[in-house]
């Protein structure tokens, strides 16, 4: 599993999670000690650092890359090879990254539809469900709101072996600890009360948008 972020990420954030920064700094040095940790050799190649991070990006979103390189990808770092048609990688990627980095500002896709059981609905959420198994179309936010028209492909955006909408609707949940009685409850998580349904028809939208730049990026042509 690969994640970017425009924040400097905790060791932790995934199980021993191997980070690889676009910047290095350096505390002891006398000017701003920000160095580039992109070598000499891509920056030739590519001109510019966050180039070369859209192109990496780009590349590890390619299904024919992960096809081809999964055995490695279960082992060790990603081999970021040379290929034809770089700067289309770059371009995805580009968008690619933009996409996730700012998933919580994106809108609702067009498609989905918001039944509203009341005129005043709640937008706290307990449980999210789907009516019934492989009924993907539809998400039962809560007893007054149900999203539907959800289109199937959506599901097909796979985060960590599982849907990214999957991840929303079961994170997103009021949860007790069994022995210590401590409830984890979602929707104090924001002092917006529409934040998580706000996010899962983000999701829905970032969904999308990320199989259609994946579906865009050209045939993996390695260059030996």
């Amino acid at each position: 599993m690969f994640l970017i972020s425009n924040q400097i990420s905790d060791y932790q954030l995934l199980f021993n999670t191997k980070s690889i920064q676009l910047y290095l700094y350096d505390d002891n040095s006398l000017f701003d000690g920000k160095s580039t940790n992109v070598s000499d050799v891509w920056l030739k190649k590519f001109g510019r650092e966050i180039d070369v991070i859209s192109f990496v990006y780009g590349l590890l979103h390619s299904p024919m890359y992960k096809e081809n390189f999964s055995n490695d990808l279960k082992k060790a770092l990603p081999r970021i090879p040379e290929v034809k048609d770089k700067q289309k990688y770059v371009e995805v990627g580009k968008k690619l990254s933009d996409l996730h980095l700012n998933y919580e500002d994106v809108p609702a896709y067009d498609g989905v539809s918001i039944v509203f059981k009341s005129d005043n609905p709640s937008f706290r959420v307990k449980k999210m469900k789907h009516p019934k198994r492989g009924q993907l179309d539809t998400i039962i936010f809560n007893e007054d709101i149900v999203i539907t028209d959800i289109p199937e492909r959506a599901y097909e955006y796979v985060v960590n072996g599982k849907p990214a909408i999957e991840w929303i609707i079961d994170q997103y949940q009021v949860k007790k600890d069994k022995k210590s009685g401590i409830v984890d409850d979602p929707n104090e998580f924001s002092d917006n009360p529409k934040y998580i349904f706000n996010l899962l028809l983000s999701i829905i939208n970032v969904s999308m948008q990320t199989m259609d730049l994946v579906e865009s990026l050209p045939p993996l042509e390695i260059i030996d």
